[in-house]
């Protein structure tokens, strides 16, 4: 049995760590947590709101988020931290989902204890078995066609998630960040500005008034793009030795990376925390992230920009697509299967399963290696009409190295029609 000098030590570690040196507010936060846990106290929320956060004695959690969004992201941190400079840690922090109370576990335990499961988390797990039913229904109606092409599992983009050797594959699917108006008809609201609590957290710290007249709701939203993306890769994962699984970007964690290789399908709105790994694929944000995205240049100086702007008439929509692979945290690897709008995220994927693009992509960029493995970053412009894409044309291609660090980012050519 741990006891206090030793649980204050390892409190101690973790507030000299860069995840948490430089974030008083969390600093205080744990070191609070923490003592009220080794006191035998467990914390309500209105409590920490008046005590810890100053809320006058009328704080009313169901109107003010402000507990619950520093708690998600204080839990974030911890995930960060013991996924990379605590990994060796062999006495853990772990603050359950829906609690306040710090548990402290070993290292073993903390990595394979199961998630508790709030009655929120059982409504998105219902929409995902929808969806995932959906998906499968459809996939099931598909391969039934004799002129549907042959799975081609041999296309380099897949290597690594389907060789027998290999780790299971997850499989994130992008979902959207919703708000609730704090007023009798509740109803709900979103902004492109919003999608993830930090992005509420950044919002209410500018403009606390924001946090009286909305609060995120505690389940969120799946476009269809994620069902088609589902139709499209599964006869590709349902080859794997190792099998694979599903989860909501709003559920992900970092150590998710810790056994698996992620596939992501989704829009850039719908990142959630794997936005913090663009870098490994030389994108970073602009100043507007959500409506469009930035990709480095040859040799990391040069920055090209591809933005939405007004490319929307009536029906008739054009987007990007965006296929990047990347070696992750912990030997992962990461394929982002993404659409900077809904359009984009449709064929991202279903160019991602087809061995043309990747011929295209050779014969345009003959001198380069292709060896394995192969890690690049692609974008192709689309054009449709409603949810179905008429074409693709190949803007941009990058090829990475495995590391973590734009600089070392490869070169890039100019545009090809594919």
């Amino acid at each position: 049995m741990v006891d206090g000098t030793q649980i204050r030590q390892v409190l101690a570690e973790i507030l000299e760590s860069s995840e948490f040196k430089e974030s008083q507010k969390y600093r205080d936060l744990l070191t609070y947590l923490v003592e009220e846990s080794l006191a035998g106290r467990s914390p309500k929320e209105t409590t920490l709101g008046i005590q810890f956060f100053g809320k006058e004695a009328s704080f009313n959690s169901k109107e003010d988020a402000t507990v619950r969004v520093y708690l998600n992201n204080l839990r974030k941190k911890l995930d960060h931290y013991y996924l990379t400079s605590g990994k060796s840690a062999s006495l853990r922090l772990v603050i359950p989902v829906g609690h306040y109370k710090v548990e402290f576990v070993n290292a073993e335990s903390a990595v394979n204890q199961p998630a508790k499961t709030s009655r929120w988390d059982k409504w998105a797990l219902f929409g995902l078995s929808l969806v995932v039913t959906f998906a499968l229904g459809y996939l099931s109606r598909v391969l039934l066609y004799p002129q549907q092409p042959a799975v081609n599992v041999t296309n380099p983009i897949w290597t690594e998630f389907t060789q027998p050797n290999g780790r299971p594959t997850l499989v994130v699917l992008g979902d959207y960040f919703f708000l609730r108006e704090n007023n009798p008809v509740s109803s709900y609201y979103r902004t492109v500005t919003i999608n993830s609590p930090e992005d509420f957290e950044e919002r209410v710290n500018k403009e606390p008034a924001f946090a009286k007249r909305y609060q995120p709701l505690q389940f969120t939203y799946l476009r269809p793009s994620a069902s088609w993306g589902l139709t499209q890769i599964l006869p590709i994962l349902q080859k794997s030795p190792r099998g694979y699984s599903m989860k909501l970007a709003s559920e992900f964690t970092t150590n998710d990376f810790k056994s698996n290789n992620i596939v992501f399908i989704g829009t850039l709105k719908t990142l959630y925390g794997i936005h913090k790994f663009l870098h490994i694929f030389g994108m970073t944000e602009t100043n507007t992230p959500y409506e469009s995205v930035a990709i480095q240049g040859k040799k990391g100086d040069s920055l090209q920009i591809f933005s939405l702007g007004g490319q929307r008439s009536g029906d008739y929509v054009k987007d990007f697509s965006i296929i990047a692979k990347g070696a992750g945290p912990d030997g992962s690897t990461i394929l982002l299967l993404l659409g900077v709008s809904e359009h984009g995220a449709i064929e991202a994927p279903r160019a991602a399963c087809d061995s043309t693009l990747f011929e295209a992509i050779e014969s345009r960029y003959p001198h380069q290696s292709f060896s394995q493995p192969f890690y690049f970053t692609l974008v192709l412009s689309t054009e449709g009409i409603s949810q179905t894409v008429f074409g693709a044309n190949i803007r941009h291609f990058i090829q990475n190295k495995p590391l973590y660090n734009i600089a070392n980012i490869g070169h890039e050519d100019s545009s090809a029609t594919r």
